[in-house]
């Protein structure tokens, strides 16, 4: 890996690699998985030079090379792309060397989406289905990027070109569009290198600003974490597409989950949920979700995994139902095993950026939005956890959750966050954003049975005092925290454990307070308060949560959803989205909440919610009369 603490420039550009130049089976970045090292012998990138001799042999990549590529730059004058020498040769007669290629037609059920937008770039993907089912055959795409969505003439067309995929990489089809201008929208599409009969659908992203561009005065995200198929409907996904609010989506987390969803249990297989009622049994030969392919194809997506993409309570060296010892294996399969198996699939079926680290399991990364953001991207799963609550170890994971050695991201990239907050701030950027997927903030559960969260960040509270230190000791302002994980709602003042029971923190002004936090609530996965209680008892649970929570401003447990935020030069806005049955995709949604942060303030503005009862949960000011209560240390009680 390239030197971790750098400045932050150097870090951005250490991360993108252009791969223009590439030969078109390089091209399609499914191959680079999950680096742009293609393989350093952990068997997760594809060899094509040693390993995958067989898949360049069968790719046509000689021939296009020498004669289509050579002919193009002949006749560039006539206005002819490398793409349409390629489309007018592709089912003439090659010869008799052994090289072939699919010639049938191709359906898109899987849709298109659009990542990770550089200025000048972004990562398009979409899946190829071809029509005979039994093909081994290399499939070529042509993908186009324009700046209209309707016309695909050459004067639209920003980039033009072609790459292959093949059985090896399960059709998948990813590569980098370049010749972007910033902050522009664009639209793609893919079809056939032999026949445009068959259009995949168009999608939508914008790139982003400049990197130093201090003219950028808003940046829109939409907000979403735990999908989990069997437990309801996406109506979250299909309801963001549908506003067109957001410039691009973030999601946290648990995209999908490892478990069965079928409601039998099998030995040695968790399940989540029957959703056999709903018709909504996850399979490997599934189409995606429609409303999520809705919402992929309409704006750009910025992802990072949670703890299901692999499986429960993940860290770096097992899970919470499999570790790598012959009694830890799940279906004979060890956790490492496991684990590079899911993060392949991810990078493979994900429109996220690849980077040029020999170091496989590697997530996180960062972008400039201009002036206006620094968007930070946190594994605090997988990467270098240590040891979490897996369930049976609670008590022991309490008593260490103090010591100064453990991590939860792992030595390398806690000091890249550090980095990258301090020369954020030194840059000038307004906010700082940091996403991620569990909560950051002091989590009291208020129940004997589960007081605190140790599989969150409270179980790893010194790197949690390293966090908040950096932030203090470096004068950075308006930090955001995302994060989801927990299936319910949280918004907090951001208060380090020295002021949260003294004085120097005060809940009713908000004065201590360092950063805000807003914790989203599941796309489907159901309420961490009980499933299927009352609105009464959920807004109790709710309640009882912001009077044993000292900065916590806001609970809300009984919808599931998803929030949008907003940030200007001035300030940042957050809206809260909920359904409360989303076992009826047509069910109603409701604006829950509203909160806002003026720059400069580093806590929510008063009064919470604009003064407002929220349509469901608890808001803190509301649910404690300061007057007549005091802290004792624990929780708000009556004063004498």
């Amino acid at each position: 890996m390239k030197n971790i603490v750098a400045p932050f420039a150097a870090l951005v550009t250490a991360l993108s690699v252009s791969v223009s130049a590439l030969a078109p089976l390089e091209r399609n970045l499914a191959y680079r998985s999950p680096s742009l090292s293609l393989s350093n012998g952990d068997g997760l990138g594809h060899d094509i030079e040693h390993i995958g001799a067989q898949i360049r042999k069968r790719a046509y990549d000689d021939y296009v090379t020498s004669k289509v590529e050579g002919k193009a730059r002949r006749n560039n004058a006539k206005g002819k792309t490398e793409a349409d020498f390629l489309v007018e040769k592709y089912d003439g007669d090659y010869g008799s060397d052994g090289r072939d290629a699919y010639k049938g037609k191709v359906s898109f059920p899987y849709g298109v989406a659009a990542g990770d937008p550089y200025p000048d770039s972004a990562i398009l993907w979409t899946h190829p289905v071809p029509e005979d089912a039994n093909t081994t055959l290399p499939v070529c795409l042509r993908y186009q990027t324009s700046r209209s969505e309707s016309d695909w003439s050459k004067a639209n067309l920003v980039d033009d070109s072609y790459a292959w995929t093949t059985s090896e990489v399960d059709y998948s089809f990813k590569v980098e569009t370049s010749g972007l201008q910033p902050k522009t929208q664009y639209y793609y599409r893919f079809f056939s290198c032999h026949d445009n009969s068959v259009v995949s659908p168009v999608g939508s992203f914008k790139s982003i600003p400049d990197y130093n561009d201090d003219e950028v005065d808003s940046l829109k995200l939409a907000v979403f974490s735990c999908s989990n198929l069997p437990f309801g409907y996406f109506n979250a996904y299909r309801a963001a597409a549908a506003r067109k609010n957001a410039d691009y989506f973030v999601h946290v987390g648990d995209y999908i989950y490892e478990a069965r969803g079928d409601g039998q249990k099998v030995a040695g297989e968790n399940t989540y949920g029957d959703g056999r009622a709903l018709n909504r049994v996850p399979e490997p030969d599934h189409e995606i979700d429609k409303d999520l392919q809705a919402l992929h194809g309409s704006v750009a997506f910025f992802g990072i995994w949670d703890d299901h993409e692999v499986a429960d309570n993940s860290y770096n060296h097992g899970t919470a139902d499999g570790n790598n010892t012959d009694t830890g294996a799940v279906r004979g399969v060890r956790f490492t095993e496991r684990k590079l198996a899911a993060v392949k699939a991810y990078y493979e079926w994900m429109p996220i950026r690849q980077v040029d680290t020999t170091d496989s399991l590697r997530i996180w990364r960062s972008f400039r939005y201009g002036k206006l953001a620094d968007l930070f991207l946190l594994d605090t799963r997988n990467f270098d956890r240590d040891l979490t609550d897996v369930y049976w170890n609670t008590d022991a994971v309490a008593a260490i959750s103090n010591d100064t050695d453990r991590s939860l991201m792992g030595g390398k990239q806690e000091q890249w966050l550090y980095s990258g907050l301090v020369n954020s701030e030194s840059r000038g950027a307004t906010w700082k954003i940091v996403a991620q997927q569990i909560i950051v903030n002091w989590q009291n559960y208020g129940t004997p049975s589960f007081m605190y969260n140790y599989d969150a960040w409270q179980g790893y509270r010194a790197n949690r005092r390293r966090f908040f230190d950096t932030i203090v000791n470096n004068n950075v302002d308006n930090t955001v925290i995302l994060a989801g994980d927990s299936h319910a709602n949280w918004v907090y003042d951001t208060v380090p454990e020295d002021r949260l029971n003294t004085t120097a923190y005060d809940p009713t002004t908000g004065e201590g307070s360092i950063a805000v936090e807003f914790a989203g609530t599941a796309v489907s996965s159901p309420s961490s308060y009980g499933a299927n209680l009352t609105q009464e008892k959920y807004l109790k649970r709710a309640q009882d949560l912001v009077t044993v929570n000292r900065n916590l401003q806001w609970a809300e447990g009984g919808t599931r959803g998803y929030f949008e935020i907003e940030f200007s030069k001035d300030e940042c806005n957050a809206q809260f989205y909920g359904y409360i049955n989303n076992t009826n995709p047509n069910a109603p949604e409701q604006l829950i909440a509203q909160f806002n942060v003026k720059k400069g303030a580093n806590q929510l503005t008063r009064p919470i919610n604009y003064g407002i009862t929220p349509s469901s949960g608890a808001l803190q000011s509301q649910a404690v009369d300061y007057s007549k209560q005091k802290w004792n240390g624990t929780a708000f009680v009556a004063q004498n």
